[in-house]
Order: structure tokens, then C-alpha cells, then sequence
């Protein structure tokens, strides 16, 4: 049982229960998707954490900011004229709200009820979540020996009532891609639309060389969604996520009307207040440092993770995928400790790792740098 919190302010230490928590700078935190905020960014979010995207009367100036966010995430993704997008507080609101919309749409075209949506098993949770919220029918896809969606399983379950898939850019587990050229021409050939999850890979195949080679663009036509976050490699503080859309269709689908708010606004979001921090800060980000900043940090990661990846093949760890983005699994040594011995041990040693589908994963966000995986690997030495 959790031991519950005294309230009395003569006991009651902040400081003390926040000491227990695990820290970005140390360079230790190798199970999260999320990292240390930039300086700047922290302090600009700091600054404007009451500004309300959700009431654009009293906040018109922040409401433009969150219009450029939208305009500089779309160029990357080649989002059409028609696109339009909104910030959110992360990739699980992003998800729901997409597969929102792509019912609400579905259920006014169509005149149906009966709603099937098909995903890979290494989908989020999140969309889990929105099926349940929904009652959508998600049906979930085996993934291939490279942890991608199987294509022919996904063509086989395609029913009358199927009316949309997922792809992934970037799993949780290893940070496999999809591929989502092939989603798209299914999706074509069988009417159907395309949600593609890119909350973690977004801020880093497009920087990739060969990123082309990944399709994660608006230029694939049956793609209507892509849920991008900002707070993990877009390095502002937590929370902040980017869903975009192809065309107003989708928003419209959800459109709810605030007849209590001065002049009326519309809204496209589950949350009704939205801070205008995650969208000041990226801004702030975007217009001091330019995309080539945001590519260093990318490939910096993904050199770090491929640096990892080979120090730990050198000492017998299998690696079953190779690492694409910075998201790595591996298996120690038969001969050595097992998977979740490994991982308890470097726990005790504050080495924060977690256990997906057997492997042992590693996250290399920006805050863990080359000199901290150093000091890893002198302590998987001592235990393997």
C-alpha cells in the first residue's frame, strides 16, 4: 500500500520527497522518451504558463504563435495549404483526437455505426485508449520479424467495416517505422484512411539521410493525421504534442462551439483550457536556432544510440533490430545475466532502463551524451 502524504505543513517537505526523484542532466535516464528542456525554452515556457490558447480573446498574440508552431511542424512534413493543426498536451491526446475525428468524419459520410480500425501490435497504448473511449473495433496487427506491421495479415483483416489504419514512425519499444508507403497504397486501394503515430520519430526522420526512403510526409494522399510531440526531441518542457490534420474536414468533424467565451470560439480539442507554454517556447526554439539546430540534436542522439548499439555487440549483447532512431533493444550475453537481472542491477546503480517484448531498451535522449554512455558501459562491464 502507498504510504499517503501528511498534508500537516510542519512535516510536510517538498524538497525532500522531490529529491527522490531521478534527474535529465545526470545523463542517467535511459527509459524515457522524454528529456531535459533547453535553458531557453524552460524559461520562455516559465513565463507564459497562464496564457490560454483555449480562449483566443483574451489571447489572440498566443493563438498566432500556435498558428506558426503549426506552420513550421507542417513544412517538415510537407502539410498541404489545407492543413490545419492544434497543440495538445502530448501524443496520447493527439492519437484520440485523430481517431476522433476520423470516426466523427467516417459516421456523417457513410451513415454507419459500426467502426473497425486496424494497427500494429507495436501501436501506442494510447490508441487502445481512444478504441475504448470510441467504441471503435481495433484490431491489432503481428509485426514482422523487423517489428514492423505485417502487410499481408493487415490486407487479409481488411473488412467492410474497416475504416482506417494506424501506422507507426518511431515504436515505443525499438523505434521501428512502419512502412508507410505500403500503408498508403493499401489504404487507397480499399478506401481507407491513414492516422500515422509519429509523437517520438517525428522530431527525428526528417533529419535522417535517408529520410526520404520513410515516406512520413502529407505527400502521401491517403494520410488525413500525424500526432508529432514537441516536448521529447523538439526539447521543450513537458507537455506539449502537435496533432495535424490534411484539411479542416477532420477538426470539423469535433467542432464544439464556446458560448460562454467572448466571441464565441470554436474548439477542436478533449482539453478546453490549453496553456500557450509549449506553443511560446517552440516558437521561441524555432525562430532562435532554425532547423539545423534541431537536426544536430536528432543525429547527435542517433550517432550516440549506434555508438551504444555496437560497444554493446562488441561484448556479446544481441541487437535484434538495428537501431534506426535513437530507441535501442538489446539482449545480453547467454553466459551473463539475464534480461531482467541486468536491468535490476542497473537500476540499484541508477541507471534508469526498461524491459519491452524481452529486450532490455534504451532511450539515448539529449541528455545522456556520449561521455555518459562511457560511464555505462564501464558499468555493464562490471556486471556482464
Amino acid at each position: 500500500m502507498n504510504q499517503r502524504l501528511t498534508s500537516n505543513k510542519n512535516s510536510y517537505d517538498v524538497e525532500l520527497l522531490l529529491a527522490k526523484d531521478h534527474i535529465y542532466s545526470q545523463g542517467k535516464i535511459l527509459s524515457s522518451m522524454n528529456t531535459e528542456a533547453d535553458p531557453l525554452a524552460l524559461q520562455v515556457f516559465q513565463q507564459n504558463v497562464q496564457r490560454n490558447l483555449g480562449d483566443p480573446a483574451l489571447f489572440p498574440g498566443t493563438v498566432l504563435i500556435e498558428r506558426d508552431c503549426i506552420n513550421f511542424v507542417g513544412k517538415l512534413f510537407s502539410l498541404p495549404e489545407s492543413g490545419i493543426g492544434v497543440i495538445l498536451s502530448g501524443g496520447s491526446e493527439a492519437n484520440i483526437t485523430a481517431l476522433w475525428a476520423i470516426r466523427n468524419k467516417i459516421k456523417s459520410e457513410r451513415k454507419t455505426t459500426n467502426f473497425q480500425i486496424l494497427a500494429p501490435e507495436s501501436v501506442h497504448v494510447s490508441v487502445d485508449k481512444a478504441a475504448d473511449l470510441l467504441n471503435i473495433d481495433l484490431v491489432k496487427i503481428p509485426v514482422t520479424d523487423k517489428y514492423q506491421i505485417n502487410l499481408k495479415i493487415l490486407q487479409d483483416s481488411i473488412t467492410d467495416n474497416t475504416v482506417a489504419v494506424v501506422g507507426v514512425a518511431g515504436t515505443t519499444s525499438l523505434g521501428t517505422i512502419d512502412p508507410l508507403k505500403e500503408l498508403n497504397d493499401i489504404c487507397l486501394t480499399h478506401n481507407l484512411l491513414l492516422h500515422i503515430d509519429a509523437a517520438f520519430g517525428g522530431f527525428v526522420i526528417p533529419f535522417l539521410t535517408d529520410s526520404d526512403n520513410y515516406s512520413l510526409s502529407f505527400t502521401l494522399p491517403a494520410l488525413s493525421s500525424m500526432t508529432v510531440d514537441l516536448h521529447k526531441m523538439g526539447r521543450i518542457p513537458i507537455n506539449g504534442g502537435v496533432l495535424l490534420w490534411r484539411d479542416r474536414s477532420y477538426p470539423d468533424a469535433i467542432k464544439f462551439v464556446l458560448p460562454y467565451l467572448a466571441g464565441k470560439p470554436e474548439q477542436y480539442t478533449m482539453s478546453g483550457t490549453r496553456s500557450g507554454a509549449a506553443a511560446i517556447a517552440f516558437s521561441v526554439l524555432w525562430n532562435k536556432y532554425g532547423y539545423s539546430w534541431f537536426k544536430e540534436n536528432a543525429l547527435q542522439c542517433v550517432e550516440n544510440t549506434k555508438f551504444l548499439a555496437q560497444e554493446l555487440k562488441e561484448r556479446g549483447f544481441f541487437i535484434p533490430i538495428k537501431p534506426v532512431i535513437n530507441i535501442l533493444g538489446v539482449i545480453p550475453p547467454a553466459s551473463s545475466l539475464t534480461t531482467e537481472e541486468l536491468h535490476a542491477s542497473l537500476w540499484e546503480k541508477n541507471w534508469t532502463t526498461s524491459i519491452v517484448n524481452g529486450f532490455l531498451r534504451l532511450v539515448i535522449m539529449p541528455s545522456t551524451t556520449k561521455n555518459h554512455l562511457k560511464s555505462f558501459l564501464k558499468v555493464i562491464d562490471t556486471l556482464v
